[in-house]
């Protein structure tokens, strides 16, 4: 039985079908179906690392707080060493895990493997002010995630100090972005820009992506033509898929975020339709013709993302 679902969780129900799993569930906040597999480091009893027994303790005492019994936790098992066969699953869900993992593009290929060919990856990862802590670190940049892909870096093998499983980066939506595209251009496997929330409207201290899985992206230029004419021509959903396909390979591309805006808007979507404008006045604020789009769609002006400014601001 699927539970009420706020803005966030409707996202999640387009998505999140058939045969799926939800990595490091939280009995309060559910990402993923109820009818889902629940893959966790530790179920209290068996655990990938003893460690990871004193941190289930630690959950358990966080869902006490909360009111709540510990989720269920199906497989035992990591996150970038998953037990199940080669594209067997239609869905990877995640919400505040992802920072837990030092090698994110180890992680990705590992979700690519075990989902299915146009399977979805569903992410929610923290703001850089979710916490404290947080707040006052350095944004996790694309050259540390490559870093730590090219090292192979787990837990295991970081610094001896540093806490287990902590927060081991911090994130922007658009850092997140920036990774996708270079994971993208290695040609290592493919994801497809599906959805994405510069704040999740589930809890609001995060944000949302959603990938699918596909095996191969064409070339950005090729993309980028086939973009322009579609969308000259009122060809929306056609345009719709090449602006993903743009994005998929380079955010920055401004002009594809607005185009997929009015795609969407003229879907009958002005919820996706305003995070793709979100997208284009973060990279263009002074776009008039963005801003009067924004404020049509919406019903007020934009305003510069506080996390965003807060990082530039730390930049100076």
């Amino acid at each position: 039985m699927r539970r009420p679902q706020g803005k966030s969780m409707q996202l999640a129900e387009h998505w999140l079908r058939g045969r799926g799993i939800e990595l490091g569930r939280a009995a309060h906040n559910p990402l993923a179906p109820a009818d889902c597999l629940s893959v966790a480091p530790s179920d209290g009893v068996t655990a990938v690392d003893s460690r990871d027994l004193e941190d289930y303790k630690v959950y358990v005492a966080e869902q006490a707080r909360h009111g709540r019994e510990p989720a269920r936790v199906d497989v035992v098992a990591e996150a970038t060493a998953l037990p199940f066969a080669d594209g067997e699953l239609d869905y990877v869900a995640s919400s505040h895990v992802l920072e837990h993992v030092p090698d994110i593009f180890t992680a990705w290929l590992e979700w690519w493997r075990v989902l299915k060919p146009g399977g979805v990856n569903f992410m929610i990862v923290p703001k850089r002010d979710a916490t404290t802590e947080d707040s006052v670190r350095p944004i996790t940049g694309l050259e540390a995630h490559i870093d730590a892909f090219q090292r192979r870096l787990t837990p295991d093998n970081l610094f001896p100090g540093l806490p287990w499983r902590t927060h081991y980066h911090v994130f922007t939506l658009q850092g997140l972005l920036a990774a996708l595209n270079w994971f993208n251009q290695q040609g290592m496997g493919g994801w497809l820009l599906l959805a994405q929330e510069e704040t999740d409207s589930n809890v609001g201290n995060g944000h949302t992506l959603v990938l699918r899985k596909t095996a191969e992206l064409p070339p950005l230029a090729e993309s980028a033509q086939a973009l322009s004419g579609h969308f000259g021509q009122q060809r929306y959903a056609e345009a719709e898929q090449r602006a993903a396909e743009v994005l998929s390979l380079n955010f920055r591309v401004h002009e594809a975020w607005f185009m997929h805006a009015m795609c969407r808007w003229q879907a009958g979507d002005p919820a996706c339709a305003a995070q793709s404008l979100t997208q284009a006045l973060v990279l263009q604020p002074r776009n008039v013709d963005y801003q009067q789009a924004y404020q049509q769609l919406t019903g007020h002006p934009f305003h510069y993302p506080m996390s965003l400014i807060d990082y530039l601001s730390r930049l100076l």
